[in-house]
């Protein structure tokens, strides 16, 4: 009897910003930040499976239509390299390859880090599925060589970055929170983002994160709320009008708070509850290329090999 090959089916969970702290340039050209970043359930999906052949077979589809990469510059791509490199350092010899499929649901150029993600869950698939034993601290290497956010997705839940991002901290988990996430049609690239922050005269970070952190080691829900903030939105709003207007949108339609995401150009509104969240959604669907509901995740609902059921 034929029997099909080993194959894993796993989650890459999106990610908000609770609080984005940028400081000034240092001396290798990248700024200093400091970020409580917060797994949420809006998530692609990734489907691995082992084949004779050598090598990694990718494929990728994109639900909303999205001009997505499907090649060897994917980063998912990428990291399934990486994790297949990491091993033969180790002396590990793999006689086999792997197909990769992952449908995208996190709109691209949103700031919900999709792409960080996927790589994430690629490195942690790609170790499981071929029993590679990559330590912590190799797959933490991997991941911080191939972008500032993928370390974070190796554990999710609620953290504080610093550094380039890569310096993690983890938090309590953070009390369960209903959120509407709207992506526009406008896109904003990180770099020129980070540009126009640099020309704000004497501007002042809000250095919200040690405060949110207190915040979340307190679970005070009202401070929590209050501590949120993104560095960001002073350049993006000014030169983004219709995201400065969606900001306040999702106030007017019942959203506790409203911020961007990463530098955007998704924002994210918090709700008081499921029911409040669905109502929220529905006053921009249609309106907007990308609305979704999510929810805040525990470490452990955003472990993609953990398999839990969200709701």
């Amino acid at each position: 009897m034929l029997t099909a090959p080993p194959s894993l089916k796993v989650r890459a969970f999106a990610k908000i910003n609770l609080t984005l702290d940028v400081f000034s340039r240092r001396a290798d050209g990248y700024h200093g930040l400091a970020s409580v970043m917060q797994a949420i359930s809006l998530h692609d999906t990734l489907t691995l499976t082992r084949r004779e052949e050598p090598g990694i077979g990718f494929t990728c589809a994109a639900l909303d239509g999205s001009d997505v990469p499907a090649d060897e510059t994917n980063l998912a791509y990428r990291a399934a390299l990486s994790a297949f490199q990491a091993a033969s350092e180790a002396g590990v010899g793999i006689d086999s390859g792997v197909t990769i499929h992952l449908e995208k649901r996190i709109p691209s150029q949103a700031g919900l880090g999709g792409g960080s993600s996927d790589a994430a869950a690629a490195l942690l698939s790609v170790n499981s599925l071929f029993g590679l034993k990559l330590s912590v601290e190799t797959l933490h290497r991997c991941a911080a060589a191939l972008g500032s956010d993928v370390p974070f997705f190796l554990t999710g839940g609620t953290a504080t970055a610093r550094g380039r991002g890569e310096n993690l901290t983890a938090l309590p988990d953070m009390p369960p929170c209903w959120l509407v996430v709207v992506k526009p049609e406008e896109s904003v690239s990180t770099g020129w983002a980070y540009t126009q922050l640099d020309a704000v005269v004497d501007r002042a970070s809000h250095r919200a994160t040690k405060r949110m952190e207190e915040a979340l080691r307190t679970q005070d829900n009202e401070r929590m709320l209050a501590f949120a903030s993104n560095d960001f939105e002073l350049p993006v709003f000014m030169h983004f009008p219709r995201l400065a207007w969606l900001h306040d949108e999702l106030r007017m339609a019942g959203a506790l708070t409203a911020h961007l995401c990463g530098s955007g150009s998704a924002l994210y509104g918090t709700a008081p509850d499921e029911a409040a969240a669905r109502r929220i959604a529905a006053h921009f669907t249609g309106r907007y290329p990308h609305v979704a509901t999510a929810r805040t995740l525990s470490r452990a609902e955003s472990d993609p090999l953990g398999g839990n059921e969200l709701s």
